[in-house]
């Protein structure tokens, strides 16, 4: 007996036993003497490996590629069939070139063939009679034996097409089906006088009302299942508009009896529906015309290809474009994805899950799949029915829902009877309140801004979400918030699902971690969560913005929280490797993955938890004894503040060249005085004060030079005070000042307008912050990188918009002071630097923002462990680019114009500590790419 389960380990059970076959059926069918079967075949030039492929012998040409798999969901996985193909890609130049490039996955049980052909999308390389499929493995002892036995039979059948070149048999009648379906809904489309999301619900509800007759009268004739019974022919294209309506309308309600009633039920807005309330003449021609592309090539499309994941992929990709469901917060969830969540959150075979924002289903054909898998391998045996009955969901898109509930029912079409059903609700997740109903939650909730211009969260919704939360009795955290992404309230109000012990996987925007708002998220969830998981941005390529796996659990938390940066995607492709992962409870890195076990008592909302995904060269580089904290060097770090008590415009005031003297604004007005029309309060300062308008930087708007000039330097000019303000004094200007009338009016004018006290107060904050700052970081920016070395000696008024650092100390008694500052300039604004910038900033909608104690964790180099001709090789390499000048943001790469400065920085970091790189041009890609990536995720 061959003992197979899916839990075997792929590679050690898995591939032995598709090696065999492949060997048994080269040799049976007669070509064992001119091809052999490569385990892992390297392709020359390429970093990917294959499974297995067959190669001629003579020609050492490759004709056949074989990607294994454990699961028949994997083998359906267009990730996984995407991934075979670009073998075949790879191989190109080593592929036998008058052999069709034939591929295929399978995991024993079942098997998908393909043929590539150039420029054309996966789905139309798939061959005709395909999934091949083979017994299942035994559910109580795992005997795989028949389905080893079928797996060679069907490689039996397959190689003498491949070796006689016989032309590929694509499958098009899925391909003319959905093209007649996408057509119609174009022209059903344009027809309604309705806005443009409620014309494509409507459309789309009803014609796949039809393909989904059309799909199951076929499948049920074609598989002689008593369920045939119900299905009768479409209304003839003679029939009467009555005639077509009534026909048409029995139909459904015959298959409702049966069950499906989730897919067949007419559309829930009676005054909108388009069929059979409101149907017309002019709808009629568009259903008449997809019916008889059915009575063509449907039969022929469902007997090629019964899979209905194939039929799937086929309509979402035509139907639904990727940018505008992005653009109102919706991400479909990606096969893998949805494995993963389900693996992470459903532990019994009998657990009683939701997804309370169910798309198109994929996250509950995850969890019905984790299901009969948990229940399998316990050895208890479970209806489609009785799995179906534990796996709710709630979708507010009545399509949506449709595709939901067709993708669950097919799971398993053979067993769907009149007690079938799918608990699919048409509804607002938010109108359904479910308390302690559940053990497992999955979602992948919207991602929508606050102020997003194509779907805006308006202030009836924020009221329906304030007001279903609070009556769940939650803490209503999101009201915290000043601008709380979409996806708060959903996670937010999903948490009364749950009942006691009951866990919930969500999938959340990254940015939450290191951003303003994500502290109330996670203040939230701090008791709660379990883990928290990264992977490669670019891995599950549905999501525009970069995301992480979060795992929640009601009561009975651990004292501790895993922290799982994956950077091999290999370790994705099985569940439970990370399940294996997190079951460590260890601090563990490898080069594949880092695991961060953190203690709950230490995690703090305020902090970044972004630092404990951290890449472990990062940590690696952090940690290295030749760098210390940035106030080993500087005395005095701190951030300006000279318009942080108001008054902005009088402190940076505006020059009016007619009158020859600057001005400022008044207090600010209310919304009323605006609508009323009401201007702000000229302030004019004296002509005799122009003198002290000097010196002075507000914002990071202007091009500057990376070392300051005279000019960058006036080109934000600012009042300069002459001394604190004195409130005993009736305009707050000192007693040694009052002889001087232009600053008792200017005082004057001020006090009358702002009130002595807060007067005083302005005048205070910019008298406090007139300051000679050597090295200049700017607090927040979106696509600019900066920071300024000032050389000159003069006082100039600093903004709440920059931090600096002064009073070098610890100095290297072998470099001038000058050098040393443009020595820590010069790393700051490298990518070494920028690192921390874009790891310790918060994340703000797309913009980097520094605070004081983010700035106090940055590490610099120990200037006193470097020799006169290291800091001299990077100061060089900082003048040079600040003779050049160029803008920079980090997302150039290795392409970036500060790539001289970063190859000098790593070369003396190289010289002491490799940190494993080969050279030091090595370690610069690295840290350049990553940074090029750390920007990109910010922006995303």
């Amino acid at each position: 007996m061959i003992n197979l389960w899916y839990n075997s380990d792929e590679v050690a059970d898995f591939h032995p036993l598709v090696e065999k076959a492949l060997n048994d059926a080269l040799v049976n069918v007669g070509y064992n003497n001119i091809a052999e079967v490569i385990h892992h075949p390297a392709i020359p030039n390429s970093t990917i490996i294959p499974d297995f492929a067959i190669k001629l012998k003579g020609s050492q040409r490759y004709v056949f590629i074989v990607e294994v798999k454990r699961t028949q969901r994997d083998v359906e996985s267009q990730r996984y069939q995407n991934q075979s193909r670009s073998y075949v890609t790879e191989f190109g130049p080593h592929w036998e070139p008058s052999y069709h490039k034939y591929f295929c996955v399978t995991n024993i049980e079942r098997l998908v063939l393909f043929a590539d052909r150039n420029g054309v999308p996966l789905t139309s390389c798939l061959l005709k009679g395909n999934p091949r499929q083979h017994s299942l493995f035994n559910p109580v002892n795992h005997d795989a034996t028949a389905s080893v036995a079928e797996l060679q039979a069907t490689f039996e059948n397959i190689l003498p097409k491949i070796f006689n070149r016989v032309p590929p048999d694509w499958d098009n009648n899925w391909q003319l089906v959905i093209e007649s379906f996408h057509n119609n809904y174009v022209a059903l489309n344009n027809l309604l006088g309705y806005p443009e999301a409620v014309k494509k619900e409507l459309t789309l509800y009803e014609l796949f009302r039809l393909l989904a007759y059309a799909y199951l009268k076929d499948y049920y004739t074609q598989t002689a299942n008593p369920n045939a019974a119900y299905f009768h022919n479409y209304p003839p294209n003679n029939a009467t508009l009555p005639q077509f309506t009534n026909n048409l309308s029995n139909n459904y309600n015959r298959i409702i009896q049966l069950d499906f009633q989730q897919i067949f039920t007419d559309h829930p807005n009676q005054g909108q529906r388009l069929f059979p309330n409101n149907f017309t003449a002019n709808y009629l021609q568009y259903f008449r015309d997809l019916i008889q592309c059915f009575i063509q090539h449907n039969a022929n499309a469902v007997a090629n290809n019964p899979s209905p994941s194939y039929i799937f992929n086929l309509l979402t990709s035509k139907i639904y474009i990727r940018e505008e469901l992005h653009s109102k917060g919706k991400v479909m969830s990606d096969a893998e994805l949805s494995n993963l969540l389900a693996t992470l959150c459903i532990d019994s075979p009998n657990a009683k899950v939701l997804d309370p924002g169910c798309g198109d289903g994929a996250l509950l054909d995850a969890a019905y799949d984790q299901i009969s898998l948990l229940a399998a391998t316990a050895n208890q045996a479970k209806t489609h029915n009785q799995i179906l009955n534990q796996i709710d969901g709630i979708e507010i898109d009545p399509f949506l829902s449709q595709l939901s509930a067709f993708r669950l029912l097919s799971k398993n079409l053979a067993q769907v009877n009149n007690n079938t059903s799918a608990n699919i609700v048409i509804g607002d997740i938010f109108h359904n309140a479910r308390a302690n109903q559940y053990d497992a939650v999955v979602m992948n909730p919207p991602f929508l801004r606050n102020d997003n211009p194509d779907a805006p969260i308006t202030a009836a919704d924020k009221t329906k979400m304030r007001t279903a939360i609070t009556g769940q009795g939650l803490n209503y955290f999101v009201a915290n918030a000043s601008q709380p992404n979409l996806y708060f309230y959903f996670t937010n109000f999903i948490w009364h699902y749950l009942r006691n012990n009951g866990k919930a996987g969500i999938i959340l925007m990254t940015k939450f971690l290191n951003n303003e708002d994500g502290e109330h998220l996670k203040q939230f969830i701090s008791d709660k969560v379990e883990a928290i998981v990264s992977y490669p941005r670019k891995y599950f390529q549905e999501f525009v913005v970069t995301t992480v796996i979060v795992i929640l659990k009601k009561g009975n938390n651990s004292a501790n929280v895993s922290f799982v940066r994956v950077s091999d995607e290999n370790i994705l492709l099985n569940p439970d490797n990370l399940k294996a992962i997190l079951a460590l409870n260890a601090d563990t890195t490898t080069a594949s993955y880092k695991l961060r076990i953190v203690p709950r008592n230490t995690l703090v909302p305020t902090t970044n938890w972004k630092q404990y995904l951290n890449d472990k060269n990062y940590d690696d580089f952090l940690n290295l004894n030749f760098l210390v904290d940035i106030d080993h060097h500087f005395a005095s770090i701190g951030r300006g503040g000279a318009e942080a008590s108001g008054a902005s415009t009088i402190i940076f005031p505006t020059f009016d060249q007619q009158a020859n003297n600057f001005f400022g604004l008044g207090k600010r007005l209310t919304p009323a005085q605006r609508n009323a029309g009401v201007q702000r309060t000229r302030i004019n300062i004296p002509v005799g004060l122009n003198p002290r308008v000097s010196y002075g930087i507000q914002n990071n708007f202007h091009r500057r030079n990376y070392v300051l000039s005279i000019n960058d330097i006036e080109l934000d000019k600012a009042f300069h005070f002459p001394a604190r303000a004195d409130r005993n004094e009736a305009n707050a200007l000192p007693v040694a000042l009052q002889g001087n009338q232009d600053l008792v009016n200017f005082f004057d004018h001020c006090v009358t307008e702002f009130g002595l006290q807060k007067w005083g107060t302005i005048v205070n904050a910019a008298f406090r912050n007139t300051i000679n700052p050597k090295i200049l970081i700017p607090r927040a920016d979106r696509t600019k990188h900066c920071v300024y070395y000032n050389p000159h000696n003069h006082n100039l008024t600093l903004s709440t918009n920059f931090f600096y650092c002064n009073d070098l100390r610890n100095q290297n008694a072998n470099a001038t002071d000058e050098q040393q500052y443009k020595f820590i300039t010069a790393f700051l604004l490298s990518a070494f630097g920028q690192i921390q910038f874009e790891l310790n900033a918060n994340n703000q909608e797309g913009l980097r923002k520094l605070e004081g104690f983010q700035i106090n964790r940055f590490k610099i180099p120990d200037l006193t462990q470097f020799t006169q001709a290291e800091i001299l090789s990077v100061v060089a390499a900082f003048d040079a680019i600040n003779i050049a000048n160029p803008d920079f943001s980090g997302d150039e790469g290795i392409m970036t114009p500060r790539r001289n400065l970063d190859l000098e920085i790593a070369q003396i970091i190289f010289t002491r500590n490799n940190l494993g790189f080969a050279n030091a041009i090595a370690m610069t890609d690295y840290f350049e790419l990553f940074l090029a990536d750390l920007v990109e995720d910010r922006r995303l």
